[in-house]
């Protein structure tokens, strides 16, 4: 309930209560043209609530569909896991050190087909090979975003919104907030490499952590991913 009070929805449907709450009371008392007037007003009210928070509806149904039992986890094989992180890890780095602007999404529980559909579908193991390769400059899919799931490279090339709340002061640009603003609507988890900086960030349910040293990315995406 805490949760659901932190949005402009919640207050609409308040107001949209009170309103039919005086319609009744207008009515119960005899005032049948007040009454009238409420009762129409809350119903237009009620009408145009899926038009005007579209988004905000999305979102809470998206987060009410979050549930571990819907899809396996990511990963069943521990050793699988740590080996991949270890390959990721590296090559998340070699990036950094090479100041190879990237962004790398990882899809977990709530499905980017959204998202994969604006970039060129790869389907293939990842290798840091690969990666090197999608971003480097002079590619024409170095720009957009990585989509993975398990140890999987879905595509390439992605498009990322970026979403009017999230705002972030300089020096972080758009793939930041383009990283940040995804995990906000998914339970997806975004690293996130600066061009300028050689910077490693990552970004998961709607937080950013800048500039993390290896160990500590390490850490995070065993506990995440």
């Amino acid at each position: 309930m805490t949760y659901i009070r932190r949005f402009p929805v919640f207050r609409v449907v308040l107001g949209t209560l009170f309103l039919l709450l005086c319609s009744v009371l207008a009515y119960a008392f005899g005032f049948i043209f007040t009454a009238l007037v409420f009762g129409s007003a809350g119903a237009l009210i009620s009408i145009s609530l899926p038009l005007i928070f579209a988004p905000e509806i999305r979102h809470y149904l998206e987060k009410l569909g979050r549930f571990s039992f819907l899809k396996n986890p990511n990963f069943t094989d521990g050793q699988k896991k740590k080996a991949f992180i270890n390959n990721l890890v590296g090559a998340v780095y070699s990036l950094a050190e090479g100041k190879t602007g990237a962004t790398l999404v990882f899809a977990r529980k709530t499905g980017l087909g959204e998202t994969i559909e604006t970039g060129v579908l790869i389907d293939a193991r990842f290798s840091s090979k690969l990666l090197a390769n999608i971003f480097f400059p002079k590619s024409p899919l170095h720009d957009g975003a990585v989509v993975l799931q398990n140890d999987r490279i879905l595509a390439a090339g992605c498009l990322l919104p970026i979403l009017r709340e999230v705002k972030l002061d300089p020096p972080y640009g758009t793939r930041h907030k383009s990283g940040l603003s995804i995990t906000k609507d998914t339970d997806a988890v975004v690293i996130i490499v600066s061009e300028q900086r050689g910077e490693v960030s990552l970004a998961e349910n709607g937080k950013l952590l800048v500039n993390l040293p290896r160990e500590r990315l390490w850490q995070i995406l065993e506990k995440l991913l």
